[in-house]
């Protein structure tokens, strides 16, 4: 479930297949329905943070990779990986970079992480926080 954090502009949501507990290999089914639900949502960019260790989960349903079957399937993509469960996963430079791709990116954006909470939330922080402060972006 994809949720608006400022309508037609910012989303946030887990990534595809996830389910509290033990992580476990994503069906192709799986996949494509969240890309379909996201779609049916407005999505245009997805700005994916999750780390380079659950890539892999979805690597025998898309050989691909999920960051390359985004750009097959019509979404712009940034890639802004770091580990889940760090107290501070982002360095300063990395939340700049967040900020970066957001305004570069077609809206609406939608941010995830695995939950679509601690890291994705930290990253929306600093996203409204740079609104708030700069008054302004550049929208694609």
């Amino acid at each position: 479930m994809a949720y608006w954090v400022i309508e037609g502009l910012l989303a946030r949501s887990p990534r595809p297949g996830y389910q509290p507990g033990w992580e476990s290999l994503v069906p192709r089914e799986q996949v494509d329905a969240w890309v379909e639900e996201k779609r049916e949502f407005g999505v245009s960019s997805i700005l994916c943070l999750i780390s380079n260790d659950q890539l892999p989960l979805y690597r025998r349903a898309l050989p691909q990779g999920l960051i390359a079957y985004y750009e097959e399937v019509g979404f712009e993509v940034a890639h802004l990986p770091t580990y889940d469960g760090l107290t501070e996963p982002y360095t300063p430079e990395q939340y700049e970079q967040a900020w970066h791709y957001f305004q570069e990116l077609p809206k609406p954006v939608l941010v995830h992480c695995s939950a679509g909470y601690d890291r994705t939330g930290r990253v929306i922080g600093h996203i409204m926080q740079q609104m708030n402060e700069n008054g302004r972006f550049a929208i694609r």
